[in-house]
């Protein structure tokens, strides 16, 4: 089985990346819950006339996770898809039984399925993560009818990794 791919990440889907990334984890919803709290207390400090430094802190908490949070994500995306030259070129990758090989201009580098720890797909994005830090994105909607076969290749050789596929 072999799988060849040309994908290119928009900042669209990079958002959708950094959102599931950041609220899929135990701190993410630890967030949403704190800023829904301060949210509620917000509301309760000013129909009990609460004085002005509580409501003012307890409005910042509830914009943190909810407000603050997905802006910055949305603009970090918007910077990254339009200065890193790694979103700059599509990126080409050939998924066989030896591993993953990438290539990019002039760029390549290749891991064995191995080095996997774990591969996810959302709406948007399938992330292959080859280490907690560095994780490779394909355009869900550039896979289109090789999705099926992307399944079927990486849970046939991924078998160490942790496979999330929808």
């Amino acid at each position: 089985m072999e799988l060849k791919v040309r994908s290119k990440i928009t900042a669209s889907e990079l958002y959708s990346f950094f959102l599931y990334h950041t609220y899929s984890s135990v701190w993410g919803f630890a967030g949403i819950i704190i800023s829904i709290c301060a949210l509620a207390a917000f509301v309760q400090l000013c129909l009990n006339q609460g004085d002005l430094l509580s409501k003012i802190c307890m409005c910042v908490a509830a914009l943190l996770f909810l407000v603050v949070q997905p802006v910055r994500l949305y603009l970090k995306s918007m910077q990254l898809a339009e200065n890193d030259k790694g979103y700059a070129e599509p990126i080409e990758y050939l998924f066989n039984h030896s591993g993953i090989a990438l290539s990019q201009g002039e760029d390549k580098a290749f891991y064995a399925w191995g080095e996997v720890d774990k591969v996810i797909s959302t709406k948007k994005i399938i992330a292959i993560y080859v280490n907690k830090k560095k994780a490779f994105k394909l355009s869900r909607n550039e896979l289109g009818d090789d999705y099926e076969q992307l399944k079927k290749i990486v849970k046939a050789y991924a078998v160490q990794a942790v496979v999330k596929l929808k």
